[in-house]
């Protein structure tokens, strides 16, 4: 078996007319808009690693990272050799994207797409020199706007992100995938703030996700979508399914809440607490202030509904650490294809005489990492307990079991 072949590709000049500019605001030289050519730079790979997701359940998806190290004894990386073939498209706030294929060449799966935030060169002796290409996702464009004096009707959730994409100062572009949400959300005037920031305030106002896929798409998922039925795959140490190296069987109080205030804007604060789980675990609050729902009766649901979520101790899988190099060409589709959002299920079995035999878990994938050299080619997934996300559904195998305390709004 062999591990997938990975791509890396850069665009170095972009094919655009820029005013102004001494390069690509020369008249009659060809560049007069287009979309931006990507040049194939994996013969000089070194290494790539990248990471993309969030560090657990509660928590917003942060900007996602790649960094790649490229060989660059013959110059063709820096940005004063007026002879690199790349000249002077060598800089910051290119595009990078780096994606793998199991069938030489004919289907590649992302693995990142973003842009080039830092260039730095090393000579580690006098006979070679590295380019490493550190690189952030569409997440890093977003943080770095602001809204000023912001008016938006009131919506849905995913229509309102929307709206906020299309701001004058903002001005993300159509490289999106927004589900309708679930929630409706206020109005809002004279909002200044930053555009991240509200955006996941709309997140949280939702419990949904926002993330940035691994095709580079801001991606939107609703409240009601998130809640899985089945999973996209299953990770086993049995010989079935897809092996894995090691994986991480945790029992512990990180994400237990009994306590759990929500406030929107404008409104009052709605407080539920379960006292049962107080007297096993002590207190344990969750707050949130500044919610964009438009009723304090949703609001009061999203309270009891994060408190059946967290109440009580979760036993959970994480940290998934998979080799793509020993996987057969079918799990290495499976494991490429996989992304943050993505629901799985976990089978372990434990050494030794017990019941049951072996321990499954449906687990939400929050974060995922690739390690790659030529000899490695690894993936880590961060997990978080899927059962307690699921919303009781009518006839369903899984999720239609009465008396779950798992009754969603």
């Amino acid at each position: 078996m062999a591990a997938p072949t990975v791509r890396v590709r850069i665009g170095f000049t972009p094919d655009t007319f820029t005013l102004d500019d001494l390069v690509r605001g020369v008249l009659d030289s060809g560049k007069l808009g287009g979309a931006t050519t990507l040049t194939d730079v994996t013969s000089d790979v070194q290494s790539i690693t990248i990471n993309r997701g969030r560090s657990r359940d509660l928590d917003s998806f942060i900007t996602g990272s790649c960094s790649v190290q490229l060989l660059n004894n013959a110059r063709k990386y820096e940005n004063t050799n007026t002879s690199s073939p790349y000249y002077p498209g060598i800089e910051p706030m290119i595009e990078i994207h780096v994606d793998a294929t199991t069938d030489g060449g004919s289907n590649y799966e992302d693995l990142f797409v973003g842009f080039v935030t830092d260039i730095n060169l090393t000579y580690p002796d006098a006979n070679n020199s590295f380019a490493n290409f550190q690189a952030s996702d569409a997440f890093m464009k977003i943080a770095n706007t602001e809204l000023i004096n912001a008016s938006f009707s009131s919506t849905n959730s995913g229509t309102l992100i929307d709206n906020i994409l299309d701001n004058a100062n903002v001005k993300f572009g159509s490289n999106r995938n927004i589900e309708t949400g679930v929630s409706n959300m206020q109005s809002l005037s004279g909002l200044s703030a930053n555009t991240l920031s509200v955006l996941q305030t709309v997140e949280q106002s939702e419990n949904g996700l926002l993330f940035i896929a691994k095709d580079g798409k801001l991606t939107f998922k609703s409240r009601h979508t998130t809640f899985p039925s089945t999973p996209s795959a299953t990770f086993s140490d049995d010989g079935s399914d897809i092996p894995y190296l090691k994986v991480d069987y945790i029992n512990d109080d990180n994400e237990i809440y009994n306590i759990v205030s929500l406030e929107r804007l404008s409104g009052s604060t709605q407080t539920v607490q379960d006292t049962g789980s107080q007297l096993k675990y002590l207190v344990r609050s969750l707050s949130r202030t500044g919610l964009y729902n438009d009723s304090d009766t949703e609001v009061l649901a999203a309270a009891n509904f994060l408190l059946g979520k967290f109440k009580d101790a979760l036993i959970r899988f994480d940290n998934l650490q998979v080799d793509l190099t020993e996987a057969s060409t079918t799990n290495q589709n499976k494991i490429l294809a996989r992304d943050v959002g993505d629901v799985v299920k976990v089978e372990l079995t434990p050494p030794g005489s017990g019941s049951p035999s072996q321990i499954t878990s449906l687990e939400i994938i929050d974060s995922v990492s690739y390690s790659i050299t030529p000899d490695i080619f690894s993936s880590t997934y961060k997990l978080s307990n899927a059962d307690v996300q699921a919303f009781f559904r009518l006839d369903n195998t899984l999720f239609g079991v009465l008396d779950t305390d798992k009754l969603g709004y």
